[in-house]
């Protein structure tokens, strides 16, 4: 019924097949599927470096509101500093790609 108990089947492919593949034109697509322990380092600091920016992000939005309810009326003259630094941290189109934003200030 299931194929439980029949004989396991066996690759038609010769020890001759195997010996004669070449890796190299697979090298075209990238390291990713040759170095799989640096790809998951890679992915990982990519993910820290993400979560610093967003922690930043939220430091600099609780900076605003703190500022706001200090200054009350009167934010819009006083809170100026507060607001343009996080404004322009949100306005970075490379905000969550530190990397970029690191190679656009070098240039």
């Amino acid at each position: 019924m299931s194929g439980m108990y029949d004989q396991p089947s066996t690759s038609d492919r010769s020890s001759e097949d195997m010996a004669a593949f070449d890796p190299k034109p697979f090298t075209k697509m990238g390291t990713r599927a040759f170095d799989a322990v640096a790809n998951i380092r890679a992915g990982e600091e990519r993910s820290r470096e993400m979560q610093v920016e967003i922690e930043t992000v939220k430091l600099l939005r609780q900076d605003v509101i703190s500022c706001y309810r200090r200054e009350g009326v009167n934010h819009y003259a006083n809170c100026r500093k507060e607001v343009d630094k996080y404004v322009a941290c949100i306005s970075d189109p490379n905000l969550l790609n530190p990397k970029q934003r690191i190679k656009d200030a070098a240039e």
